[in-house]
């Protein structure tokens, strides 16, 4: 297996982001709504490609201090390998860099094992927006992670990249 690599998200990208989104997303993006994302100056997306073959896809919307993580989205044939994690690491590191101190996201409530990934990165829950998500109908967990700017944060970020990184290659630090 060629190892994963990130790259900027740009248009040639769309129709297999899309491709990976009807698969996982119940109501996903438009190729419209593809463009305008990527001609927004607050947006950042980022795709994984792995020799060649778009796998999976993340991006940001940065508002004022904060962000907010607008998608993760990875072919559900791989699921597991370490790629949600990589893509929020390069998107956490990306928000630091802007100088963003807190950020964001929803999850449906009965997506536990994203729940979980966010919790690696300290994300928490804070909320629950009822009815958010439909086909199915589901409730999102809004979570946050406060600390985004400080020593803590940047050190837990470390330590999921590396754990991503052993996943991966299959070994242990």
């Amino acid at each position: 297996m060629a190892v994963v690599r990130l790259d900027p998200m740009a248009g040639r990208h769309i129709d297999a982001v899309r491709t990976i989104d009807r698969s996982v997303y119940a109501n996903p993006w438009s190729a419209t709504t593809w463009r305008n994302e990527l001609a927004s100056p607050d947006r950042f997306h980022l795709v994984a490609i792995d020799d060649e073959t778009l796998v999976g896809h993340a991006g940001l919307l940065f508002v004022l201090d904060e962000v907010h993580v607008t998608t993760v989205a990875v072919d559900p044939a791989r699921q597991g390998e370490g790629i949600a994690s990589r893509l929020l690491v390069a998107l956490l590191r990306e928000a630091r860099r802007h100088g963003s101190r807190a950020a964001t996201l929803e999850v449906r409530a009965s997506h536990l094992r994203a729940q979980r990934l966010y919790g690696r990165f300290g994300f928490r829950p804070v909320g629950l927006r009822r009815g958010y998500y439909s086909a199915p109908a589901d409730d999102a967990v809004v979570m946050w992670l406060h600390d985004l700017g400080g020593a803590e944060a940047g050190a837990r970020i470390d330590r999921v990249a590396a754990a991503a990184r052993d996943e991966a290659t299959g070994t242990r630090s």
